[in-house]
């Protein structure tokens, strides 16, 4: 299951009445960090832990601190210092050396669950939130907000003492159009889904048979890219064109050049691509959304789970304005 927030969420909405809970938010880092200013999990008094503020090396302190929040029914910063050597993070062996400041809150009846199915409903509807803590008071208001997964520091500070708070950009998961219901197109579906992502398979021909290639997770929408009405249009972030019939492509190209994506993928060769775009009867100097064409980085391999992951690689990188390139140079030279 995807530790993206909104995915935490619903599994919170089902366990909420059950048991007592604590919000986690990381408010400030410094150095080296797993999670940066801005993640947020969910911690039950009998154990739970939804989602992760680091790697996985301070949850199960921030359980115990968890479980005094609870039972003194008041918020709490905790610091994890890994240069501290008198610090629990030095104790723990974190070897990352940054330093986290989080916030633990109550989450309860009393402060309305610090307004988290109000966040869940906004995430659901695919609108992302401006989730603002108000530090002291153990209490929360949100905003609708513009999407963006540009940056990995959504988080800040505002304020202090009495006055101090902290905002948060919260994001709904990416949403994933695949244009054709070919097999090929089931490994894509499969690693989106494993992401967290939202995925709607669409082609009008689409039959039972077809469906059953697909995880159940995945939306299946039974209609030709021409006839997609605005209301399904506006929801992808991303399209992955992949009929293998170039009429339908260009179809499918000439609709999404009206929708909300910010990536559209053409699966084939560039001289494909040109004359697909020929058939949809645009050019270059026409085009308000690009086409990558061909769609992927070039990873290597050859089978559909190669060409998902090439194709889903190049997705997430422009959805999250990186460059793409390797950490680290001991393996691959860029120019």
């Amino acid at each position: 299951m995807s530790l993206h927030f909104y995915h935490t969420l619903k599994k919170w909405q089902l366990l909420k009445n059950q048991h007592q809970w604590v919000l986690g938010a990381v408010i400030q880092t410094q150095g080296s960090v797993y999670r940066k200013a801005g993640a947020l999990m969910l911690l039950s008094d009998a154990g739970h832990q939804l989602g992760l503020l680091s790697g996985g090396c301070l949850e199960s302190d921030l359980l115990l601190q968890a479980r005094k929040v609870i039972a003194l029914g008041k918020s709490r910063k905790v610091v994890y210092d890994a240069s501290d050597e008198d610090g629990i993070a030095w104790k723990l062996g974190i070897g990352c050396g940054g330093r986290a400041e989080i916030l633990l809150l109550p989450c309860n009846a009393e402060n309305n669950f610090l307004q988290l199915d109000a966040v869940l409903e906004l995430l659901q509807s695919g609108k992302a939130c401006s989730y603002t803590l108000d530090i002291s008071g153990s209490s929360a208001t949100i905003q609708t907000a513009e999407k963006t997964w540009e940056k990995r520091t959504l988080g800040h500070l505002q304020g202090e003492g009495e006055n101090a708070s902290f905002t948060t950009l919260i994001n709904p998961p990416p949403h994933l159009f695949i244009m054709g219901c070919g097999i090929d197109m089931a490994p894509l579906s499969e690693l989106a889904l494993t992401l967290g992502w939202q995925v709607t398979v669409v082609d009008h021909r689409l039959t039972p048979q077809k469906k059953a290639r697909f995880p159940e997770a995945a939306a299946t929408v039974a209609i030709a890219a021409r006839e997609l009405p605005e209301e399904l249009l506006n929801k992808p972030d991303a399209a992955i064109v992949a009929h293998h019939n170039m009429q339908l492509d260009a179809d499918a190209i000439g609709a999404l050049q009206n929708s909300s994506c910010r990536y559209i993928g053409l699966l084939g060769p560039r001289h494909r691509w040109q004359d697909v775009l020929g058939l949809a009867n645009l050019n270059e100097r026409d085009i308000r959304i690009p086409i990558a064409g061909p769609s992927g980085l070039a990873l290597g391999g050859d089978l559909p789970e190669s060409v998902a992951l090439s194709m889903l690689a190049e997705i997430h990188a422009v959805l999250h304005g990186s460059s793409a390139k390797p950490l680290s140079n001991t393996y691959l030279q860029w120019p």
